[in-house]
């Protein structure tokens, strides 16, 4: 076959020559779908929400000390409440007082990282919250989108601190901000059932105020609610920040050491209370405490404590009144019987003379 039989003919060449270049340039008319470097600057100047570009100032070393703005859109400039010839080459934390000084290392690492970030940031004066979105436009530069997020800022933060309200409401007692006695025992059998060197000790505390209905009935409920938020406090101040005290309900207040040296010190602790008791008394209406105290190895549970502890609070209750019992639970817990709890050995009683206020022993029951 002829060489130019495989040719198109040349009219056709042409053609196909024109019809590929007029698919390379854009239709007449139309305009580009890429702007110039200003319309991009015109479009950021109207958006409605602030825009700024700023640029890290190194020093001699190459760490950066400074942020200076390079760009401004209008939201900005009324954010700012300044002028663009003022803002655009000044530093933001000169421009801007209200800029915390920590946005330099943040808006610094998308500069030279590239890394974008979006956090929530709390102006100096603590008055307004914004929502920074910040990414690199190029090297040495960064671009942050800010939103004013105040008025949800300061919903969330009313919303936090009604539930930690409603959370202290429903562990406290009303009247003298203890834990009540269901969150007291929880506290306590959580504490029990951590891990506890070997030859340590817990004890529990019960203490009742004595003749408290006398208070009430010669001097009103008001001076009763007196007395019982003055003690209460009184407990706090004996007690250390890590040790659980709480209301048991009406008179009673109970507290919970979980790492108690021996029993001497439970001795030392009730004779403490019932000397800062005395001294609340001399202020005020006249009134005491009585003390029952359980003191025991590991392993012994809430129940057994309570047991104990409340028997060595009735036989005061029934021999006398301002004193305390610390009753010792000796032997492990898993071998000892129920009724060993009755037995438990009681280290000592102290009573105070109601006329010198002198301290004595008692004999044990």
């Amino acid at each position: 076959m002829p060489r130019a039989a495989l040719r198109p003919p040349l009219a056709r060449r042409r053609c196909v020559a024109a019809s590929s270049s007029r698919s390379r340039e854009p239709a007449r008319g139309v305009p580009s779908t890429v702007p110039n470097p200003s319309e991009e600057t015109d479009y950021l100047r109207a958006m409605p929400v602030p825009f700024a570009v700023v640029k890290t100032i190194p020093d001699e070393e190459g760490r950066t000390v400074d942020l200076v703005f390079a760009y401004v859109n209008d939201a900005a400039i009324a954010l700012a409440g300044c002028a663009r010839e003022v803002l655009v080459g000044s530093s933001v934390f000169d421009a801007c007082p209200d800029v915390a000084r920590c946005m330099l290392g943040v808006l610094d690492d998308t500069a030279r990282t590239g890394a974008a970030q979006y956090f929530t940031c709390r102006s100096v004066s603590g008055d307004r919250y914004f929502s920074v979105r910040s990414y690199r436009p190029r090297e040495g530069f960064c671009a942050c989108v800010l939103q004013d997020v105040t008025e949800q800022a300061l919903l969330d933060r009313r919303l936090r601190e009604e539930r930690r309200l409603l959370e202290r409401q429903a562990m406290r007692d009303p009247l003298t901000g203890l834990y009540h006695v269901r969150q007291g025992r929880r506290l306590v059998e959580g504490a029990l059932a951590e891990p506890r060197w070997e030859g340590a000790c817990s004890a529990l505390f019960m203490f009742d105020v004595d003749d408290f209905k006398k208070v009430n009935d010669e001097h009103g409920h008001h001076r009763g609610d007196d007395v019982l938020r003055g003690f209460a406090q009184l407990l706090e101040q004996s007690f250390r920040r890590t040790d659980i005290v709480f209301r048991a309900g009406g008179d009673e207040f109970s507290a919970f050491v979980a790492d108690i040296p021996c029993a001497c010190v439970a001795e030392r602790i009730c004779s403490d209370v019932i000397a800062g008791v005395e001294r609340l008394s001399a202020d005020g209406v006249p009134v005491s405490v009585s003390i029952g105290a359980a003191v025991g190895r590991p392993g012994w549970s809430y129940e057994s404590y309570y047991r104990v502890a409340d028997q060595a609070l009735y036989r005061i209750k029934r021999t006398g009144k301002s004193a305390y019992r610390v009753a010792v639970m000796d032997g492990p817990a898993a071998s000892a019987p129920a009724s060993a709890l009755s037995g438990a050995p009681e280290r000592r009683s102290l009573r105070r003379s109601a006329r010198k206020g002198s301290p004595r022993t008692q004999p044990a029951a």
